[in-house]
């Protein structure tokens, strides 16, 4: 991994008080990946979620982010041990889903971050270039490390809304994500989202997240999504995903046939 790669230009833009946009990507697409990097997006959230990706494709997928000069952020699966390998193999930061609790939300710290803060395992991996500048390098990189990733931790069920003011104390943690569907889901009134009770739980944790003093994030489907949330003042926004801008395109487009 090249040593200017290491350090997060997402992270630093937050620290500056700049607010970074990014996208989901959901397809295995390298091709995909660099077209979103050319056009302007701060990060990219490979989506290991919901998508099929084995882990060698994260890793390519990774390789392909660093080198279109794009921060590559995992959105892992339930199994928190995924956390560390991608971190490994070059991620400046996992996505989790459905942190409902403080357990949870501390589970995630132990396995993201080195001691003093966490409990993750030391080893020469792909992040530190296998090794090869040798121990020193590599002392360097456990002590840097912590400071280089993000964890970013979704909170997007009624339950975890309701467990935030104890999720939020946990320290580790450098954005609160809110998942708009998701927690419309939650609470019964799926994918609407001017629906008051919605609205009324994401500004508790837009509320409790700021009053902590921690970035807070949010999904929108555009550009106009996008500059109400800066707006507001949310920090992170990832607006829509590499196969939503390809499928609206070819259906604009489409549209416009005459046969």
């Amino acid at each position: 991994m090249r040593e200017e790669m290491r350090r997060n230009k997402v992270k630093q833009m937050l620290k500056a008080g700049k607010p970074v946009v990014g996208t989901f990507m959901v397809s295995r697409s390298v091709a995909a990946l660099e077209v979103l990097a050319v056009a302007g997006f701060d990060f990219v959230i490979i989506d290991a979620e919901h998508f099929m990706k084995n882990p060698e494709t994260i890793e390519h997928l990774i390789i392909a982010s660093e080198a279109a000069g794009i921060t590559p952020f995992v959105r892992v699966q339930e199994n928190v041990y995924l956390i560390d390998r991608v971190l490994s193999a070059g991620a400046r930061g996992v996505m989790v889903p459905m942190v409902n609790t403080r357990e949870m939300a501390q589970a995630v710290v132990d396995v993201a971050r080195y001691s003093p803060i966490g409990k993750r395992g030391v080893c020469n991996p792909r992040a530190v270039s296998y090794g090869v500048k040798g121990l020193e390098d590599m002392k360097a990189y456990y002590r840097e490390e912590n400071e280089d990733i993000m964890i970013l931790a979704q909170i997007e069920t009624a339950e975890g809304v309701k467990n935030f003011p104890e999720i939020v104390k946990v320290k580790g943690i450098d954005t609160f994500f809110i998942g708009p569907m998701d927690l419309s889901h939650s609470l019964g009134i799926t994918g609407e989202f001017d629906n008051p009770l919605l609205k009324e739980h994401i500004d508790k944790v837009f509320e409790l997240g700021k009053k902590a003093n921690i970035p807070i994030g949010i999904m929108a489907f555009n550009a106009e999504e996008t500059n109400e949330y800066i707006k507001k003042g949310f920090d992170l926004i990832a607006m829509g995903c590499d196969m939503m801008f390809l499928a609206q395109s070819a259906m604009e487009e489409m549209a416009k046939i005459k046969r």
